[in-house]
């Protein structure tokens, strides 16, 4: 199946509900009602799991605050952060106990370690989050810049997918995963608007729920690479 507009996917539920056909989402309730279910079933089946169509790179929001200036934000339209990047090195993730000790075991140094602990003369090594929205680094080259920016970074992450209620969209999935968003939904209105269990469709998307879970990736040797636990997540 090709990709599906929200119009084209209330069409094909109204249709097999043998229910008005509308020629927008807004056109009727029970169209609006179908619409709604199809948002709910998209959101529900995306929460399932860090899909990998929904990983893509992207940079770090930068403060310019330099009371804090090893301090980053992760984008409020990210999920989850997998791996960080500082000027292309690697920055790895402690949780915040493993990081302060790091910091504790440094000498403070003038001009090399600040008092609390933070390296003032190099890139990142380590960084960590207290509150699962900003991340703090253990160390910024103050030759060259004066707090990190978003600009030097890059990361792999899984992005929050937006939604916009109009006819002509179109959700965010590969196109394999359609049928299973239309039999989710379908199931779902039979059984909140019509009152009525649709076996059939609940069968379907079953199916196509587990096949999703085995099929992820459109790469064979990739489901296997990625599928492990991720040291940081938001």
């Amino acid at each position: 199946m090709a990709t599906m507009t929200l119009l084209e996917m209330v069409g094909n539920i109204l249709s097999a509900m043998d229910s008005d056909p509308a020629n927008s989402i807004d056109d009727t309730v029970e169209a609006e009602q179908v619409a709604l279910i199809v948002k709910e079933t998209y959101f529900d089946l995306i929460t399932q799991r860090d899909w990998p169509f929904l990983r893509t790179t992207f940079s770090l929001t930068g403060l310019g605050d330099t009371s804090n200036p090893t301090k980053l934000r992760i984008p409020t339209n990210y999920n989850k952060l997998l791996w960080f990047k500082y000027n292309k090195k690697d920055v790895t993730y402690l949780d915040p106990k493993d990081f302060q000790d790091v910091l504790d075991a440094r000498t403070a140094e003038a001009g090399v370690v600040d008092a609390n602990g933070f390296s003032l003369t190099s890139d990142p090594t380590y960084f960590t989050s207290y509150d699962d929205d900003y991340i703090v680094c253990d160390a910024y080259d103050e030759d060259t810049e004066t707090t990190l920016t978003g600009a030097n970074s890059l990361c792999y992450g899984v992005i929050a997918p937006a939604w916009t209620h109009e006819d002509t969209f179109t959700p965010l999935m590969p196109d394999k995963m359609f049928p299973v968003l239309l039999a989710d939904a379908k199931a779902t209105c039979f059984l909140n608007l019509k009152q009525q269990a649709n076996a059939r469709e609940e069968r379907r998307a079953q199916r196509g729920r587990v096949r999703m879970q085995n099929e992820a990736w459109k790469t064979n040797d990739a489901e296997g690479k990625w599928n492990w636990k991720v040291n940081y997540g938001r």
